[in-house]
């Protein structure tokens, strides 16, 4: 009887174990989805290319165009989601993906996010995270034709945000952030006297994102 209980208490503890052992992992990496919808607004510098009058009508070689300025305001739409796993309870790691519509450039980013709660009065309650997403902006889905051809570039996204916790355990997010965007414009025309434009550009906008986490 006594060689019983022992086994029976032997079993208790094993079992015990094993329960606490399911438990820490299923707390430990838990899969984390955010997914935001945002808006770029930012001021960005526009260039148009003036040909002289003559130059329509009769041009003995390449003529290079005179070049004027105007900046405006402006306001993109921007979606992205971020895909990873809890590796303590108040960090994650994961993939950041996208879609960035700027004014004639529509960019994809591809980044390495990283997701942390700095502030948090209870489990239930709002929480402060901040957030950093690194990578690179591709634009295998912009429109393609003859005469322009855009390369993607470096893509870097910090933000800040809040955390609103919901019954069903699910949350409501709203962070504010700032995204650069490096790109290069290539715009070619094969005709004898037009001129030929290599372009790069460095988008600094501001970003407001409004999404839900489950």
């Amino acid at each position: 009887m006594k060689k019983i209980f022992s086994a029976l208490g032997l079993i208790m503890i094993l079992w015990n174990q094993v329960g606490m052992a399911q438990k820490t992992k299923i707390f430990k990496y838990p899969f984390v989805n955010q997914t935001e919808f945002g808006l770029l607004p930012g001021r960005v510098k526009e260039i148009t290319y003036n040909y002289p009058y003559y130059y329509y009508n009769y041009a003995p070689g390449t003529m290079v165009p005179e070049q004027s300025y105007t900046t405006k305001n402006v306001a993109s739409l921007s979606l992205q989601t971020f895909n990873g796993f809890r590796i303590r309870k108040n960090t994650s790691l994961g993939l950041t993906l996208g879609l960035d519509s700027y004014a004639s450039v529509l960019v994809s980013p591809l980044a390495f996010g990283i997701r942390q709660v700095m502030i948090e009065k209870s489990e239930k309650g709002a929480k402060l995270q901040l957030g950093i997403d690194a990578g690179y902006g591709s634009t295998v889905f912009n429109p393609k034709n003859s005469f322009n051809k855009t390369n993607g570039g470096v893509m870097l996204n910090p933000a800040v945000g809040f955390i609103f916790p919901t019954k069903n355990g699910s949350a409501w997010l709203v962070n504010f952030g700032f995204k650069y965007q490096y790109l290069e414009i290539n715009t070619n025309n094969n005709e004898e006297y037009y001129y030929n434009v290599t372009e790069t550009r460095n988008l600094n906008r501001m970003q407001i994102r409004l999404g839900f986490e489950f």
